[in-house]
């Protein structure tokens, strides 16, 4: 029987135990403010840093919802309020589905996408397998050269392995500048760019601090862009990320207003339709279902390379999937409304 859309129970996630917890707090508190009270009965949950779930028996009064941030949880009390680490699905409020608005390790990789399916509770986004893949840059570059997807050149180095003459084979290989990441990390955290021998020591010095294997990548000289994908749906504008006063794309240039984002790119058609076609083409070469999003690196001729895959892209009502969705005549809320709708009937 097909689930209506009237007082759907929809259970928002957001939060975790990851790097990117502050910005998945931030996505979830708009796609709360976005959710129609007349369409769903809405269940905030956060989840901590040290894996802490916090969440109310109640759901959302109109009011909590159009004011909603990450105080609501602090105010929660009485009988209603249920804060526990690893809750039993008996313990949460009734869900038709779990919206996604998580980021990065755990709520990204396929964690949480393994316990909502134990649970037998439907989620936005891709499965288990597609979640964990994308979020591993490495096997997501070895299953992009695999379909024939360009992706920069790289090299993989455990930490075991490390010494300073691999460091120096390495640069030789792939040249300056030389793209060094946390092959888990997100949102461009954990990643560094070097400029010489030097800043590489100190990067993989760094990095190393937190994984036991590095992914060094060819620089892409050029410009990038962003462009989601949504299946089933008019193919989404790209975003050109320009940079302003750095010199690369990184977490600061991302959060702290270094970066323009050109949203319709101003690309011309044929390169727009070729980046549109490599997103989609990405995105089911990793198994995804829904809807993603991929980076690209373009160059002065044209020439496109895939750089990742984010199957929860950000979700905050300035996010780029949001202002690509808007190009398309697509609001935020619509766009909430329409994860929710192909998420319910995903056969992953």
């Amino acid at each position: 029987m097909r689930l209506t859309m009237a007082r759907m129970r929809v259970l928002v996630l957001m939060g975790g135990p990851s790097t990117e917890h502050d910005v998945s707090v931030v996505s979830g508190t708009g796609v709360v403010r976005a959710m129609n009270p007349d369409k769903y009965n809405i269940h905030p949950v956060l989840i901590d840093k040290d894996g802490t779930w916090h969440w109310s028996s109640r759901e959302l009064s109109p009011y909590q919802k159009d004011n909603f941030s990450v105080n609501y949880f602090r105010g929660l009390e009485g009988t209603a309020a249920n804060v526990k680490k690893n809750p039993a699905l008996s313990e949460l409020p009734d869900a038709d589905i779990a919206f996604l608005a998580l980021h990065g390790k755990w709520g990204e990789d396929g964690h949480v996408q393994a316990l909502l399916e134990n649970w037998g509770i439907p989620y936005t986004g891709c499965g288990l397998l597609a979640s964990a893949l994308a979020m591993d840059k490495i096997k997501s570059k070895e299953i992009y050269r695999a379909n024939g997807i360009p992706t920069p050149a790289y090299r993989v180095v455990f930490k075991h392995e490390f010494t300073g003459d691999v460091l120096v084979n390495v640069a030789d290989e792939l040249g300056f500048p030389l793209v060094i990441k946390d092959p888990l990390g997100g949102s461009s955290i954990g990643i560094g760019i070097a400029k010489d021998m030097d800043e590489a020591g100190k990067i993989v010095q760094d990095l190393y601090k937190d994984t036991n294997r590095l992914l060094f990548e060819k620089f892409i000289a050029g410009s990038e862009a962003s462009c989601g994908y949504i299946e089933g749906e008019k193919p989404l504008p790209p975003t050109e990320m320009r940079m302003t006063t750095r010199e690369y794309f990184d977490y600061e240039a991302k959060y702290n207003g270094e970066c323009k984002e050109v949203t319709p790119a101003e690309f011309a058609p044929e390169l727009t339709e070729r980046i549109q076609e490599l997103v989609k083409k990405a995105h089911y070469a990793l198994g995804g279902a829904g809807y993603s999003r991929t980076d690209v690196r373009i160059t002065k001729d044209g020439e496109l390379f895939a750089i990742e895959t984010n199957t929860l892209p950000g979700m905050t009502p300035t996010s780029l999937l949001p202002q690509q969705a808007a190009c398309n005549g697509i609001t935020y809320s619509q766009l909430i409304d329409m994860i929710i709708e192909k998420s319910l009937y995903i056969k992953r």
